[in-house]
């Protein structure tokens, strides 16, 4: 019998779990809900098996990636922060991006935190973002709709296609606050 990664299987199960049924044993649970518990355990269990590994960090390690967009006003002042961590390398971005709307900053943290990981050799990479839009757009559950963001749409589609496995998460916004420091921050840089 072949052996499945937990962690991915439990991955996958997220995304396309149909939870009408639970509802009975767990009336006041949301499906976001359960998928947020779904995709913590997933993460929790690759954390877990990161850390058995004795092996130094390399190109076919996990990378995890946050990435976060702000934009003061929609349209306003914008930035864009991401933070990569493989291992023990930990890689943070901010980037300045003048006057545009929070969907905007959300594609340019994506497409600048992508850009960052092929740099680094990265092969395998999970994306969490507290977009629910960005995620669900790039997943393929939401069309793009808005002409100002498919150019971004599409690069940021031609970016993951470089990666031999790229997962995308949308998280709660509690658990980003890395990446939405380095976007304010940058943002912060266009006020000063």
């Amino acid at each position: 019998m072949k052996e499945h990664d937990p962690s991915r299987v439990l991955a996958k199960l997220a995304k396309n779990l149909s939870i009408e049924k639970l509802f009975a044993d767990f009336p006041s649970l949301t499906s976001g809900e359960l998928k947020e518990i779904l995709l913590e355990a997933s993460r929790a269990l690759q954390q877990k098996g990161a850390a058995c590994r004795k092996k130094e960090p390399s190109s076919d390690d996990l990378w995890v990636i946050n990435v976060d967009g702000a934009s003061r006003g929609n349209p306003g002042p914008a930035g864009a922060g991401a933070i990569l961590r493989c291992g023990s390398e930990r890689v943070e971005l901010k980037q300045s991006l003048g006057n545009t709307t929070n969907n905007v900053a959300e594609y340019e943290a994506l497409i600048m935190a992508l850009e960052e990981a092929l740099r680094r050799g990265a092969r395998r990479i999970e994306v969490q973002s507290d977009s629910e839009l960005l995620a669900l757009q790039m997943n393929g559950a939401y069309r793009v709709k808005s002409p100002h963001l498919l150019p971004l749409f599409n690069r940021a589609c031609e970016l993951a296609k470089k990666f031999e496995e790229i997962t995308i998460y949308h998280i709660d916004r509690s658990l980003n606050g890395e990446a939405d420091r380095l976007a304010n921050m940058a943002v912060e840089n266009l006020q000063s």
